[in-house]
């Protein structure tokens, strides 16, 4: 990774709604490469609205879509991989960008695994719901904690409006991730990440947001009701 800025890409499998959500940032868009997808989806369309170079790699497994994925990621020189893949990366590739791949889980791992961290928490009738940023290791959703978010499950919201929090601390989050890996504010000390001279002062993230761009995200939470959109900060 050197002296040049660092790259990033997307891997991609699904409808790419926090990706297309944080593709606004300017900043973000200048250090993503392109976006690389298993199988057509919502994703790849929203990326090309947005400039993006798209690569898509239809095989019929995730071992081979990984080995086409890793040559194209050394091809193109890619410091780290930004994942909405709904597969299990291989061994091999796991190994070969150790603490290089980023998942973005709707849950405060390690509760609530799986593909609907966010319906099993609400489901469980948990009173903090929230959100992990992690390095992959091996066992999926078993990863280095990077960063972590909470809120209340407020009974007086809907599931909608209570998801839609959700999905703003996950954008914040990514810009703020990235932030700290283009800053070379990252560590890993085995199972340990440490962001360095990072803030613990808000309990919503952890460490706390510092990024203007992931302070000042707003995404606006169309109101079935009133017919107008209300904006939900997740701060």
């Amino acid at each position: 990774m050197g002296g040049r800025d660092k790259r990033f890409i997307f891997v991609v499998s699904t409808s790419g709604s926090v990706m297309n959500q944080v593709l606004a940032s300017n900043c973000l868009r200048a250090v993503v490469h392109s976006v690389v997808a298993d199988r057509p989806c919502q994703a790849v369309s929203e990326a090309k609205a947005w400039g993006l170079p798209v690569t898509l790699f239809e095989e019929g497994s995730p071992e081979t879509f990984c080995s086409r994925l890793a040559q194209y990621l050394e091809e193109h020189h890619i410091d780290y991989v930004i994942s909405f893949y709904t597969q299990f990366y291989s061994k091999a590739f796991r190994d070969a960008y150790r603490d290089r791949i980023i998942n973005f889980h709707p849950s405060l791992l390690p509760a609530f695994k799986g593909m609907d961290g966010f319906g099993d928490g609400v489901a469980y009738h948990t009173k903090i719901i929230g959100t992990t940023v992690e390095f992959i290791k091996d066992v999926m959703d078993e990863g280095k904690i990077i960063m972590q978010t909470a809120c209340t499950v407020d009974p007086r919201l809907s599931r909608a409006a209570l998801r839609h929090r959700i999905f703003v601390q996950q954008c914040k989050t990514l810009l703020q991730v990235v932030k700290w890996l283009i800053d070379d504010r990252v560590r890993v000390d085995g199972d340990q990440v440490t962001i360095v001279e990072a803030g613990y002062h808000d309990l919503e993230f952890v460490p706390a947001l510092e990024w203007r761009e992931a302070l000042d995200l707003q995404v606006a939470l169309p109101s079935v009701v009133a017919g107008t959109a209300t904006l939900v900060t997740g701060r």
